[in-house]
């Protein structure tokens, strides 16, 4: 799980990544930290990076490009990314409901007041960390919803296409539908097919072209529903 921090405080930036870490540890999960000085690097890595940020922390008052105007243009650019700001004042209020932020770390914080924030986020962080558990040679493996690009029927078994691999399960799609059925990313494309629209490129009348590579033929009866599916979950969920 990626986290940007963005602070042109040394000690700041210090701070607050030890206590990602120390939080990280605390709930077993796995982060990778990035920090930056300045808002226009930050910027420029956000958009190059192929793995975008869940979460990034933004000091408001920096110089150049201060951390309000940083979130206006990420918000003006379709980024839906949660962000938590840091500051030592509290003039920004309304601004900060404008731009959709999550919640203020104001200067100095301990470390009760950085988990008080992180709360204000755990369902996006709940959602990187989502796991399903699926039979695979005979021994049960858990799998990460957001690692599972598409699935498909093979000889009365499902092949799984994860962003590592591709494992034969011993499960039938219909099952592997209902444990994915809260899960807005997740479509069927006809009867042999699951698909991660959260991997999905782009999409024609005929079929959808997965980042990876793959392409998934869409069915002519499904055609008009699954192109409004996926003109919608972009709308909800562009990031880049």
């Amino acid at each position: 799980m990626k986290i940007y921090i963005c602070d042109d405080s040394k000690s700041d930036l210090l701070r607050l990544h030890h206590y990602l870490e120390k939080y990280a540890k605390e709930q077993e999960i796995s982060m990778d930290v990035e920090e930056f000085q300045s808002a226009r690097d930050m910027l420029l890595a956000h958009k190059k990076a192929a793995e975008k940020p869940v979460l990034i922390f933004l000091d408001i008052y920096m110089d150049q490009i201060d951390g309000m105007e940083t979130a206006k243009m990420l918000r003006k650019a379709g980024i839906k990314t949660s962000i938590l700001f840091t500051t030592s004042s509290q003039e920004h209020a309304m601004e900060a409901f404008q731009v959709h932020a999550d919640g203020y770390l104001h200067k100095p914080f301990d470390y009760e007041a950085f988990k008080h924030a992180m709360s204000k986020v755990s369902d996006q962080l709940q959602t990187e960390f989502k796991t399903i558990d699926i039979r695979i040679d005979r021994m049960n493996r858990k799998f990460r919803v957001k690692d599972i690009c598409y699935a498909e029927t093979d000889s009365h078994r499902v092949l799984l296409h994860c962003t590592d691999n591709a494992y034969y399960a011993s499960i039938t799609m219909e099952a592997l539908k209902e444990l994915l059925k809260e899960e807005p990313s997740f479509i069927m494309c006809g009867r042999s097919f699951l698909v991660n629209l959260a991997y999905a490129d782009s999409i024609d009348g005929e079929q959808i072209y997965l980042r990876e590579g793959s392409t998934i033929p869409i069915p002519v009866r499904l055609r008009k529903q699954i192109r409004e599916q996926y003109q919608q979950y972009q709308l909800e969920n562009r990031r880049d």
